[in-house]
């Protein structure tokens, strides 16, 4: 591996598995220092061992929710002191409660917004504003969605957090730009997680149906024909960290298989 991010040290929420330890390994693996935050422990602890192994001394972990806003404060400061700068943000913690809009709980609603939305509100402008005292730029990359381009049933409060989170980005890069650092989203398609996986398996229950029987009907509608491997996913969260994108703030990037033009 070419060392893209050497030297650059990098916070990704929602680190400890998916997307965001894909995520932080590809960073790692570009020469990156690390730290991963997540509100599960018992994975946070697994991720930062595995980590370890992979990238010894350049990775740290620390228990976050993102709805917390002094928590998130205590947790840049933790990252700072560990490695001495900031350089990368991804803000990319979250949650998926599939309800259609007239059965969602406003409770439900509340909690997909509160870590969604205004987790990544809370993270970019905490390390954000870490980044711009930095005073050397640097990039805070979103997890979106292709629901944050598009409605889709059951999606009302993850489509509405995902929405939300490209105007947040979008107003974010204007507003930062003058001081040297980018602001962009990611919004990945089916990507192959166990988010995914879980789910598959609830909606074979529900419907009396065998679950690869409904993952494999879901994969049909992908022109690539597959789910999305995390790690071709991370390449693009490393193209938004590093040099290579330089002169690219207010974008959403769709990593989908072509599931949108399908």
């Amino acid at each position: 591996m070419t060392g893209l991010l050497d030297g650059k040290a990098a916070f990704v929420t929602g680190g400890a598995q998916g997307i965001g330890l894909a995520v932080a390994r590809a960073y790692l693996q570009h020469g990156a220092m690390v730290t991963i935050a997540d509100v599960v422990p018992e994975a946070l602890e697994a991720a930062k061992h595995e980590l370890e192994r992979e990238a010894p001394g350049r990775i740290a972990a620390v228990r976050l929710d993102v709805a917390d806003e002094a928590a998130t404060e205590a947790a840049a400061d933790a990252a700072l002191a560990r490695f001495g700068r900031l350089d990368v943000s991804v803000a990319n913690a979250g949650i998926l409660v599939l309800r259609r809009a007239l059965d969602l709980s406003l409770a439900d609603w509340r909690r997909v917004i509160d870590v969604n939305l205004t987790g990544a509100f809370i993270t970019s402008k905490v390390m954000g504003s870490r980044i711009v005292a930095q005073g050397e730029g640097g990039s805070v990359i979103m997890t979106s969605s292709l629901f944050g381009m598009r409605g889709g049933v059951e999606n009302a409060a993850y489509s509405a957090s995902k929405f939300g989170m490209i105007g947040l980005m979008q107003c974010m890069a204007a507003e930062l730009a003058p001081l040297g650092v980018r602001v962009n989203c990611i919004c990945p398609g089916q990507m192959d997680t166990p988010m995914l996986d879980r789910l598959f398996e609830q909606r074979g229950a529900e419907q009396g149906r065998p679950a690869a029987d409904l993952k494999a009907a879901f994969v049909s509608r992908i022109p690539m024909g597959r789910l999305g491997p995390l790690p071709d996913l991370a390449d693009a969260y490393v193209y938004l960290a590093s040099p290579m994108s330089s002169y690219m703030t207010g974008q959403s990037i769709t990593v989908d298989g072509g599931w949108q033009v399908g």
